[in-house]
């Protein structure tokens, strides 16, 4: 029908304009140059390569896709049914935004890589090598997605032409990655330690993706050499304030040290707002609060003697929010904490219909209590808990423009500990590496008891990521290569107290050894102490999302994932 369409507009047209038209319809046009005559210097590749950025910050509603991953998982839970709880098909339509966002990304990427060679004369060597280089790191980035969301996709490298829309078959996951592999390293010879502006790619960022994509597929040796590249050369460190790295002003002195690479969202452009804290701050602040953490997160923090909860002889039950890691209090928001949301300083509680807010005189004054009251609010809607995370900022929280984190220095060290402790590497660089990590969190060093133990010390670099990374979308990948996602993902969403003359006891976390290896609490007997959402359910096919069948109803040469 579409064919038909064009055929009969252009007849038409054929029509109504004489030959004499023809001349000038066959002119460039003056105001916006076609592909074609596009890319010949380095301004138009500098605003072709500036589109290609855009198209890489996948957004679902102004917030980052990233962050929705997390939510995906067993460590948080949404307002409205979601793919956490494993009822979806092949019509969903993350797996369609997200297949159609990477091919986009992809596209532009293939066009400005084809297309400007023709202004390759006008350009000085070195730059029309850098932009290629980021170009390539960014298409690199979408496939890294492709194959860790549906294992396989087709691998395409140029421009099609209409009729090749049709013929795209998948590559193998093998395949993807060895490319993956190949434009990263090729870019990384090419790219410097800095980037040249505030959002754009780097060497640093190039090997942060490769250590990432090799990690995420267990080629640990490719991902603790990329990693350790970074370590040595990128001169990077971490940020002495954790929670400074998730707020606007925070982020600033952060760019190009901690921060690697961020989705940027700027003044200059009013419409370009990040959502992100909106659709997650405390009711009685004004927000919406749709999306929250799960008690499982809480309870994965370590007391601050640095033991797992149930290990520790600081940690009390009856005061979970007492002697814990400090990032505990930077991600989550638990009733007692004082919180700042949306420029109002209040006292979050969900037990009582009242709270106190701060006055702008200094004052405090007891007011009605949304997060108590609302029937979308934490206590109605959620589980007792709010993200601290990206929402404890000065922002109005309706034109909030706090970055979101691609990268950071954190991971890359993380990264390293934990492939080479997979491939019981472990030397001091290991410990080196979790420490400067824990140090910051305010944590005791790696005990030197563990130091050559490598099931105690995947045990606690399991648990460093899921503290140090959680709301950074890394959840849905790690509990798949780990395989855990059959243990974590089938069950009864849990939250913190109902009633705070009941507290629950300190979960079980050594319910079997992989329990126990993956600090994975477990709250069997505690259900009527606790509040409760949705109960969750989990299939083999999960593993992987289907692709999308509108692109096989385009497509019949694309396959599907198993189960689907």
């Amino acid at each position: 029908m579409k064919k038909k369409i064009i055929c009969i507009l252009g007849l038409a047209l054929t029509l109504v304009f004489s030959q004499s038209c023809n001349d000038y319809l066959e002119q460039v046009p003056l105001d916006a140059p076609a592909t074609g005559q596009f890319f010949n210097n380095e301004t138009e590749m500098n605003a072709a390569l500036n589109a290609i950025y855009r198209s890489a910050y996948w957004n679902i509603g102004n917030t980052a896709y990233q962050s929705y991953m997390d939510l995906w998982t067993d460590i948080a839970v949404q307002r409205g049914v979601e793919l956490a709880e494993g009822n979806f098909d092949v019509f969903n339509s993350h797996s369609a935004n997200i297949w159609r966002l990477a091919y986009t990304t992809i596209q532009r990427s293939n066009t400005m890589l084809e297309g400007m060679e023709k202004g390759k004369s006008r350009v000085p060597e070195a730059t029309y090598k850098r932009l290629q280089a980021e170009t390539r790191v960014i298409r690199a980035w979408s496939y890294v997605y492709l194959t860790s969301l549906f294992g396989e996709a087709p691998l395409i490298t140029k421009p099609l032409t209409p009729e090749e829309f049709y013929t795209q078959k998948r590559a193998t996951h093998d395949e993807l990655v060895k490319f993956i592999y190949s434009e990263l390293d090729a870019a990384a010879q090419v790219l410097t330690w800095a980037p040249t502006q505030r959002g754009r790619v780097s060497k640093a960022i190039a090997l942060g993706i490769k250590a990432r994509a090799a990690l995420w597929n267990k080629d640990y040796a490719i991902a603790a050499a990329a990693a350790k590249q970074v370590i040595d050369g990128a001169g990077l460190d971490l940020n002495p304030n954790f929670g400074a790295l998730f707020t606007r002003a925070g982020q600033a002195p952060n760019a190009g040290k901690e921060i690697m690479w961020e989705v940027l969202y700027s003044d200059a452009d009013p419409s370009n707002r990040n959502w992100l804290p909106l659709g997650s701050i405390s009711r009685s602040a004004g927000g919406q609060s749709g999306r929250f953490p799960q008690q499982r997160l809480v309870d994965m923090f370590e007391a601050k003697d640095g033991k797992r909860i149930d290990e520790s002889a600081v940690y009390d039950p009856k005061n979970p929010r007492l002697n814990r890691d400090l990032r505990l209090k930077y991600t989550v928001a638990m009733p007692g904490d004082t919180i700042f949301m949306n420029q109002r300083t209040l006292v979050y509680d969900i037990y009582y219909p009242t709270t106190s807010f701060l006055n702008a005189d200094g004052t405090w004054s007891v007011k009605s209590n949304a997060d108590y009251n609302n029937a979308f609010g934490p206590a109605k809607s959620g589980v007792g808990l709010l993200w601290a995370k990206y929402t404890m900022t000065d922002e109005n929280a309706f034109q909030s423009m706090v970055n979101f984190v691609l990268m950071r220095y954190a991971e890359i060290l993380l990264t390293y500990a934990e492939a080479k402790i997979e491939r019981n590497e472990l030397d001091a660089s290991v410990i080196q590496a979790m420490n400067q990590v824990r140090r910051r969190a305010g944590q005791p060093e790696v005990p030197a008891a563990i130091h050559t133990n490598q099931n105690e010390l995947r045990k606690l670099i399991r648990r460093e990521r899921v503290v140090e990374l959680a709301r950074e979308g890394f959840r849905w990948f790690d509990i798949r290569r780990w395989g855990i996602a059959d243990i974590v993902m089938p069950q009864q969403v849990m939250g913190i107290a109902k009633d705070l003359k009941q507290m629950p006891p300190t979960p079980n976390f050594k319910l079997s050894p992989a329990h126990d290896l993956n600090s994975i609490p477990n709250y069997d007997g505690q259900e009527s102490l606790r509040m409760l959402r949705e109960k969750r359910f989990w299939f083999p096919k999960l593993m992987l999302l289907p692709v999308p069948q509108a692109e096989r109803d385009i497509n019949p040469l694309l396959t599907q994932n198993p189960g689907w």
